[in-house]
């Protein structure tokens, strides 16, 4: 009998990572492929292109459906635009372009509300009746899940909690604000400020150098005070990091944690984990989001155990 899949595809600033779940929570595939940036005048072969990865993902086993996390903003018609990290992939009706290629569903949402989904569903979200999902990558996403609805704005809109005004050195952003938090606490951030030697520098910082102490703790600092008026205005159970710079959260905890502090009754400090499904939660949670648009599907229903990984 052939394995009933969905195709989760997270399609990040930098690149693209696809995985396949059969109904059981399995995880089958996982491909990663560069993010495509240059635009194109005919979409079709940008559609081609990324059908094919699905199907890769996919490998022998049946499509059941596809879907798509993507670095927003995404609208409430399922339109990305982000002209500033995924132009190739804005303005054009993505999710039904693909259903009409393979043959099958496609559904499209922001990708820190994937990312949310596959924590609450099999990561270190699990069970939380309000989940805060941060996503600290090429920029910065942000998703509330109360149970596994996603948190929206006036008329269905995924707010951008990634870029909100903060205090800091001067950090301009795309998005129009002099000092933006993405600007100065995602990955790409963190990466400018270590030399593109992090991991290095995170090695040194374990082991008690203090240069590079010091340069994880300014940049904890950042992620704390961004992520210090989140959980004031949505005061969540709990708070999950994702994204790359997810793995460094031992070093960064101490900075946060400060960031955090407040006078009672104000004061509300949730647990923080970082990201079990690591740099797959993204792709895994697309996946799920079929079974949570389309209530009734046979896709990726959760065995208690999680992906195997």
């Amino acid at each position: 009998m052939t394995t009933l899949v969905t195709v989760g595809v997270d399609l990040g600033g930098t690149g693209t990572r696809l995985v396949a779940l059969d109904p059981a929570g399995v995880l089958w595939s996982r491909l990663t492929v560069p993010t495509r940036h240059e635009l194109a005048a005919d979409p079709g072969q940008l559609i081609t292109d990324l059908s094919a990865h699905i199907q890769d993902a996919a490998g022998g086993a049946r499509l059941d459906a596809v879907g798509i996390g993507a670095s927003g903003p995404v609208d409430p018609g399922g339109i990305i635009r982000n002209d500033a990290t995924l132009p190739a992939y804005s303005h054009i009706l993505l999710a039904p372009l693909i259903s009409a290629r393979l043959g099958g569903p496609c559904v499209i949402d922001n990708d820190a509300v994937a990312a949310a989904l596959g924590e609450n569903t099999y990561g270190a979200g699990q069970h939380s009746p309000a989940l805060l999902a941060i996503t600290l990558g090429t920029g910065i996403g942000v998703a509330l899940l109360q149970g596994t609805t996603p948190y929206r704005g006036s008329g269905g809109v995924h707010p951008e909690a990634g870029h909100i005004p903060v205090p800091g050195p001067p950090a301009p952003c795309y998005c129009g604000l002099p000092a933006c938090w993405e600007q100065l606490a995602s990955r790409t951030a963190l990466d400018a400020a270590t030399g593109h030697a992090t991991d290095e520098m995170a090695t040194a910082a374990a082991a008690g150098d203090q240069r590079s102490r010091q340069v994880f703790d300014r940049y904890a600092g950042h992620v704390g005070t961004g992520l210090a008026t989140l959980i004031t205005v949505f005061r969540p159970a709990r708070v999950v990091v994702c994204g790359s710079a997810a793995q460094y959260l031992p070093l960064l905890r101490p900075g946060i944690d400060r960031a955090l502090d407040r006078s009672w009754p104000f004061s509300w400090k949730p647990p923080i984990a970082a990201a079990e499904l690591a740099e797959y939660s993204g792709a895994i949670g697309a996946a799920v989001l079929p079974r949570v648009t389309c209530p009734g599907r046979n896709s990726v229903s959760p065995d208690g155990t999680g992906p195997a990984r």
